[in-house]
């Protein structure tokens, strides 16, 4: 079988706002989430800048658990959140989605580390100073128990699943920045088989915490200058200096279009392809000629029988670092080579807004893409002031752009050179 996928629910979390509506209005206005920032209870953290969530507007919208019954670490939350948003938006509300359907509806996400307070494990240290396992696990009353050292990486997918019943396959990804992005595009070919009906696929993350901030700090991805302040997102301009992280999550509900019209559900638009490939080159560097980012994008367009001359639109990974730049235009310029159509792409770049949310980030960059579609309106690059010579496409800078959009790709390039695209485009029954 071979169906066509559609877009029938919505649902983000994110410094840009706790729901989707707000988080495009924020896109489209070009306003930024990133804000001068530091990790809690540490005074002398390198990093300044991040995309954080309001934990007070949060807590007060969604509760502790974003809707569970107990506490939770927070990329559950949000996702929980998010999840409950899509599926309210679909109109599969927590119980309905279950009934009637058994099996036919799923859950794929991508999520990264669950979040881990390092300062947990001095529990495990006993009177003699000497840290022991059998101590941890006397005191383990003393845990939070929202900690991630109660969760393991499928919480996510596993809590949904369960939340709102949903039985059919429930899949976890972690693969780094395209997690979210592989975990769509196999929701979208497992509908397109026939395997089920819908799915609930998205992302969630939160890196804001000190274990894995170091760890990206040691790798060198965010930037450590204060120069720009709350403008330090800098994608395609020749003083970007590094990722702002962020955290949070989206989450979308694709069904195939036989369900969608048999309901009477709403349609954004159409998923039509997904593509994805592997650099094979380094683990914090692309390859320097692009050929993966390349190839995930001509994979999708095939997969979705689009034409390159038939895009109108990019959302960038556009990352604002030295090396995603200008080896993501050197990619595109290949892929739309034929008439030179790569002079004619409205090219974006969301992170400039929402920062990067890691393994959650192209989940709310396919809700933008999707509504970009929907409503004719390319969200813009927000800083770029100076351009890279190396980045010379049309990058939307500073200012929305109202345009026809009938196909636009969405691209996600993660750590490792984990590489997915997904092609959208406007709905006709």
């Amino acid at each position: 079988m071979s169906r066509r996928v559609v877009v029938t629910g919505l649902g983000a979390v994110c410094g840009l706002g706790l729901d989707w509506q707000t988080v495009w209005e924020g896109l489209t206005a070009g306003r930024s989430a990133i804000r001068a920032w530091q990790l809690p209870g540490v005074d002398d953290f390198p990093v300044r800048y991040a995309a954080p969530v309001d934990d007070a507007a949060f807590t007060a919208r969604y509760g502790d658990g974003g809707g569970a019954d107990e506490p939770l670490e927070r990329r559950t939350r949000f996702g929980l959140a998010a999840a409950a948003q899509a599926l309210a938006d679909a109109g599969l509300e927590a119980g309905a989605a279950g009934a009637g359907a058994v099996g036919r509806i799923g859950t794929a996400v991508g999520s990264g580390v669950p979040e881990r307070d390092p300062y947990e494990l001095l529990h495990a240290v006993g009177a003699d100073g000497r840290p022991g396992w059998p101590t941890l696990l006397d005191r383990r009353d003393r845990l939070n128990r929202a900690s991630g050292l109660f969760c393991t990486n499928d919480a996510l997918a596993a809590g949904i699943a369960a939340r709102h019943r949903l039985r059919g396959p429930a899949l976890n990804f972690s693969t780094a920045c395209a997690g979210a992005t592989h975990a769509i595009g196999h929701g979208f070919r497992m509908i397109r088989r026939g395997e089920v009906d819908a799915m609930v696929v998205g992302g969630a993350d939160s890196v804001l915490n000190l274990p894995t901030m170091t760890g990206l700090h040691l790798l060198g991805a965010p930037s450590t200058s204060e120069l720009f302040g709350d403008r330090l997102c800098r994608a395609f301009d020749r003083d970007r200096s590094g990722l702002v992280a962020a955290e949070g999550a989206a989450m979308v509900v694709l069904e195939s279009e036989e369900s969608a019209r048999r309901r009477g559900a709403p349609v954004y638009a159409e998923l039509a392809g997904f593509g994805s490939s592997l650099d094979a080159y380094q683990v914090t560097a692309p390859h320097p000629e692009g050929h993966g980012a390349a190839l995930a994008m001509s994979r999708a367009l095939a997969d979705g029988g689009v034409a390159p001359h038939e895009v109108d639109s990019i959302n960038a990974h556009g990352t604002s670092t030295p090396l995603n730049d200008p080896i993501e235009t050197r990619a595109i310029k290949d892929v739309f080579a034929a008439g030179e159509h790569y002079r004619k792409l409205a090219v974006t770049a969301n992170k400039t807004m929402l920062g990067h949310l890691i393994a959650a980030a192209g989940a709310p960059e396919l809700i933008a893409t999707v509504l970009s579609v929907r409503d004719g309106i390319v969200p813009p690059t927000l800083n770029l002031e100076n351009p890279d010579p190396a980045c010379d496409l049309d990058y939307v800078p500073e200012k929305a752009r109202y345009q026809e959009v009938s196909v636009a790709v969405s691209n996600s390039f993660g750590f490792g050179g984990l590489n997915a695209s997904l092609v959208v485009r406007g709905y006709e029954h």
